[in-house]
């Protein structure tokens, strides 16, 4: 199986891009800015509680990311009213890492609040 792609922010944090710029040339990628919103109104009242409590936890959550969190709120919402089997629980987990909710699938994310960053360099470069 083939290593995943580097996003072409990873490339340019690693210098790669710079390095070699013809090798990305063609590359694009798409960015959505939109935030995430609100839950579906279709969802149960404990899956839309479960959206409520998840979108603030996960900031980087954005409009294109609606339909995976719709899924996660639904199985939140069942595993909380006692409804999901083992194999419910075991999708859910799969969930979460998909939205980098797991301790091991955050680090893939990327996400860092840009104020912690921009108060550090207040801090040493005033």
């Amino acid at each position: 199986m083939p290593r995943p792609r580097k996003s072409l922010e990873q490339l340019r944090l690693s210098g790669a891009l710079k390095k070699n710029p013809g090798r990305y040339a063609q590359r694009t990628e798409l960015a959505d800015d939109r935030p995430i919103g609100e839950p579906y109104e279709w969802l149960p009242s404990s899956a839309q509680d479960a959206w409520g409590e998840m979108v603030p936890t996960l900031p980087w959550l954005r409009f294109c990311h609606r339909s995976i969190v719709g899924i996660t709120a639904l199985l939140l919402g069942k595993m909380r009213n006692g409804d999901l089997g083992v194999a419910g629980m075991t999708l859910l987990n799969q969930c979460l890492g998909k939205l980098g909710a797991t301790p091991a699938s955050f680090p893939k994310v990327g996400w860092s609040p840009q104020s912690s960053a921009e108060d550090l360099a207040d801090e040493y470069f005033r």
